[in-house]
């Protein structure tokens, strides 16, 4: 018994002694010499190729040189910086945690991770784009192929790359790979602490990292299973954004669905700065969408005053026409008389009363026709270049007022225009002409309810203020806003008859012209059922 016993010590001896005699060796022959020759394990018919690079880097690192007296840790002609494992990870995530606390404990988590990601990635981009030109590296295997060695020496993990996985240059590249080792997973469990999914960011994104700037394809890397969970290794699958999910399910029968409910997301390099370019993109689109509605808006008014100005100056010009017609018709009679010697003195003296008659109706016609079109002229030059100059806001609403009496008649509108004193100011006499119009509109479509009939009262009034500024107010005795309406009324594209066809645009322009245009003040006073009141202060004080 006690020789079997001495045996059993001699030779665990002799396996300690032949321990100590390689762990010997291997510190003779330097700080980076590994325990074991692999340190990628890889699939059989490409891991000639992994070894090359093994071989590589390991002579890479065994130029090492520290100086602590020069803050100095360098490898060939590189420097590098130890960080302890788990400030790098554990210690980092729970300061984000607690950072984002406000965001909730998920989100907080996701927000954590994604930092992680994006940092490791940026790192493993940069790493493999400095080695690759190191060692001339330009297969995308052979580039590859530096990754994982690289990691091992930096104290990462070791990389074990699965029979199953396709590294191609194509859309149809996957990897998938367990991370021995991994610092990140053993930095939990040291702390004892565990986790309800995967936690090796960094792991994630510094390989898809070292695989896009070898590969030339954006890549993403999934930690499928987790030590620091419970799980028995680190699994990863990497694959383009779109299509890792379906990879993930076709190796390890997972949805990631399930994991995104846990808050852990599928990382995507950068995806806030992503998702904050989308965003501004859309928010771009969106203003120029505006811009294009509001300009449009601001066009199918002058369409109004385009019709009004057509009405107005219809009636003036028939009975021009019509005055000149009947003219013609008697002169043609009268020509005839004339070459039959049959005209007498009277008819003569009928014909020259009636047409000067007709002479000056045509005369005042033409020129009641003139005036409405050189207004219309000035109203709608006034109002697409919204040119500043001397103007009288008093004679420049009454101007706008006649050119929409057909809209006002045909809206049901009663308007009443007064005006006070002298009312020359230098201003923008087209926005001017459009927040009158906008107002116009707006009592139609607003000012009863739209199942009742009736005349909406509306009174228009200007003055010059005692600060020197012209105060223009209009008002009508519809059935006036909601408070909530009230506290809406300016916001773009608000409107209460989305149904009738309103855009919600009106009054945005009005608050936008009187602000930004004509650098005045807005005032709304209104009540359900006491009608609207505007107050528009124009011009600078005295």
């Amino acid at each position: 018994m006690a020789d079997a016993l001495n045996l059993d010590t001699v030779d665990a001896l002799q396996v300690r002694i032949e321990e100590l005699e390689r762990e010997n060796a291997r510190l003779r022959a330097g700080v980076f010499t590994p325990s074991s020759p692999q340190v990628v394990r890889a699939p059989l018919e490409v891991q000639p190729i992994f070894d090359r690079a093994t071989e590589a880097l390991r002579s890479y690192f065994q130029r090492l040189h520290i100086d602590p007296a020069k803050a100095m840790i360098g490898v060939d002609d590189e420097r590098y910086v130890l960080v302890r494992a788990s400030a790098f990870s554990m210690d980092f995530l729970d300061t984000v945690v607690q950072l984002y606390a406000d965001r909730g404990e998920r989100e907080a988590m996701a927000i954590g991770r994604g930092f992680l990601f994006d940092i490791a990635h940026t790192i493993g981009l940069n790493d493999a784009r400095r080695l690759h030109a190191k060692f001339g590296s330009c297969d995308p295997l052979e580039r590859l192929s530096g990754g994982p060695v690289h990691f091992a020496y930096t104290g990462w993990g070791l990389v074990d790359i699965r029979p199953e996985s396709r590294p191609t240059p194509d859309d149809e590249y996957c990897l998938v790979y367990e991370h021995t080792y991994s610092f990140e997973a053993s930095s939990f469990l040291r702390a004892g602490r565990t986790s309800d999914g995967p936690i090796c960011s960094l792991q994630a994104g510094y390989s898809s990292g070292w695989c896009e700037a070898s590969f030339g394809l954006e890549l993403t890397a999934v930690e499928v299973e987790c030590r620091a969970r419970g799980d028995a290794a680190c699994m990863f699958v990497m694959a383009p954004p779109h299509r890792v999910a379906e990879r993930v399910r076709e190796h390890f029968n997972v949805d990631l669905g399930v994991l995104r409910e846990k808050g852990f997301d599928v990382p995507t390099y950068f995806e806030r700065k992503r998702a904050e370019e989308e965003l501004r993109a859309s928010l771009k689109k969106l203003k120029e969408t505006q811009e294009e509605l509001i300009r449009k808006e601001r066009l199918a008014t002058v369409g109004l005053l385009v019709s009004g100005v057509a009405h107005e100056v219809n009636t003036p010009l028939g009975v021009a026409v019509t005055a000149l017609s009947v003219v013609t018709d008697e002169l043609r009679t009268l020509g005839e008389r004339f070459e039959n010697s049959s005209l007498t003195k009277k008819e003569l003296r009928h014909f020259l009363t009636r047409a000067t008659q007709a002479s000056a109706m045509v005369s005042a016609n033409l020129e009641r026709a003139a005036t409405q079109v050189t207004n219309f002229k000035r109203v709608s030059i006034d109002q697409v270049t919204e040119e500043h100059r001397e103007v009288d806001v008093g004679e420049q609403i009454r101007q706008t007022v006649a050119s929409l009496k057909p809209v006002i008649r045909q809206g049901g509108l009663q308007v009443a225009l007064s005006t006070e004193g002298d009312l020359v100011t230098q201003t923008h006499p087209g926005a001017i002409t459009q927040i009158i119009t906008n107002f116009v509109t707006n009592s139609i479509a607003h000012g009863r309810p739209r199942d009742q009939s009736g005349v909406v009262k509306v009174t228009i009034g200007t003055r010059r203020t005692s600060r020197g500024t012209v105060l223009v107010t209009y008002a009508d005795d519809g059935q006036g806003m909601t408070p909530e309406v009230r506290a809406q009324a300016f916001q773009p594209f608000f409107t209460t008859a989305r149904g009738g066809g309103g855009t919600g645009l009106g009054l945005h322009i009005v608050h936008s012209l009187v602000n930004d245009v004509l650098r005045g003040t807005i005032k709304l006073h209104t009540e359900a059922g006491s009608g609207v009141r505007f107050e528009i202060e124009i011009g600078t004080p005295g």
